[in-house]
């Protein structure tokens, strides 16, 4: 990266509260990728090893190939408004491809304080990816997804209204019927099994997150992935009061619940292939603890050619994170990994390639196999 005298600089946030974290992350991602149209702008994890939990801090690393003069005086006029909660680093070879990082002081100017080389590392166990997924992507407890909301609620007036609803609304004892989750990617044919099942099992249909919030969603959807996940987990707990209610009238069908909410932010937030996920039986894959747990988990699978196809034929509107599967081939099969590796409940894998008849009397099979009526 820094060939033929190339410099980069790393951009760490070292504040503490999360969220407060977070909205700072978005708002410099977007000015560093207004202002450095010829650089390149990477996405950063800063941790120290030996001390990971605690310790991660995100941020960005900007790429300056010609290393030009001006790129300096460029990044202290963004950063010299948050030099409270941001390290600043700069990064040259030098003699023989040794690579130099230098650490810059940015009060009453930007100037080097200190300067170290830079070593490579083996691979650190567990990885940080990982350690950052609990309690900032993925959210194991209501308590912590409200935490977050919580913390929100001062600059997101939506956030206040989501919690006020939990509030109001203790999740009930489930009755003796039983739920059934349908999960998948879009265009795998959910929508027309949950409503054939709906109708064959004269059940109630349901689905995440619930419409009593759905009417924010678009607010959360463009906040940082920090509080968009706390939201989305947040509506399991919210959809898991209506579910428990249904289940005490009859059987209930629902449309995605908490393996959707947790295969994504897994997959966006391990960096590379399927081979950088957690392993499997990892705890980051279990159910949890607080929430309604349903009887049988159906996930749906389609080749990718189909799946995109149909979505195109549809004329479906893609939410982001289905945009990126259809762009981003590794990022599908990290969720298709993520979910088949769910656990506790895990997933019944139905092959919804075939016709919707013979998709529904397939999955009848199944329920009667894993479920009492």
């Amino acid at each position: 990266m820094l060939a033929d005298g190339g410099c980069a600089y790393s951009v760490c946030i070292t504040i503490g509260p999360r969220v407060r974290a977070a909205r700072l992350h978005k708002s410099l991602g977007q000015q560093l990728s207004e202002l450095f149209h010829g650089s390149q702008v990477f996405n950063l994890m800063s941790y120290v090893p030996g001390n990971l939990h605690g310790s991660l801090e995100k941020g960005f690393l900007v790429l300056d190939p010609r290393c030009c003069p001006d790129t300096e005086n460029r990044l202290y006029s963004i950063l010299r408004e948050y030099k409270q909660d941001i390290q600043l680093c700069s990064y040259r070879e030098g003699e023989g491809g040794q690579v130099w990082q230098c650490w810059w002081d940015l009060n009453g100017g930007a100037k080097e304080i200190e300067r170290s080389p830079v070593m490579r590392m083996d691979t650190v166990m567990p990885s940080p990816f990982v350690d950052n997924i609990k309690g900032s992507a993925v959210f194991y407890s209501l308590e912590d997804a409200c935490a977050v909301l919580q913390e929100s609620s001062t600059v997101i007036p939506e956030a206040k209204r989501v919690l006020e609803l939990m509030d109001q609304n203790k999740i009930p004892e489930r009755g003796h019927f039983s739920i059934i989750v349908i999960e998948g990617l879009d265009a795998t044919g959910k929508s027309t099994l949950t409503e054939s099942l709906t109708s064959h099992l004269k059940a109630t249909l349901l689905k995440s997150p619930p419409e009593c919030i759905s009417q924010w969603r678009k607010t959360f959807d463009e906040e940082t992935s920090l509080i968009r996940r706390a939201y989305y987990a947040l509506g399991n707990y919210v959809g898991a009061v209506e579910i428990a209610k249904a289940s005490q009238i009859g059987p209930v069908i629902v449309d995605r619940f908490w393996h959707s909410t947790a295969a994504y932010a897994i997959a966006t937030e391990i960096g590379g292939g399927v081979h950088n996920l957690p392993d499997h039986h990892h705890e980051v894959y279990s159910w949890p603890d607080d929430l309604l747990k349903p009887d049988l988990i159906i996930l749906l699978t389609v080749c990718d050619e189909e799946r995109i196809s149909r979505i195109r034929k549809r004329g479906l509107q893609e939410t982001r994170e289905e945009k990126e599967l259809e762009a981003n081939n590794i990022f599908r099969q990290k969720v298709e990994e993520a979910y088949r590796r769910m656990e506790n409940p895990g997933c019944v894998i139905l092959d919804a390639s075939s016709s919707k008849e013979t998709v529904l009397q397939e999955a009848l099979c199944i329920i009667k196999k894993h479920c009492r009526f």
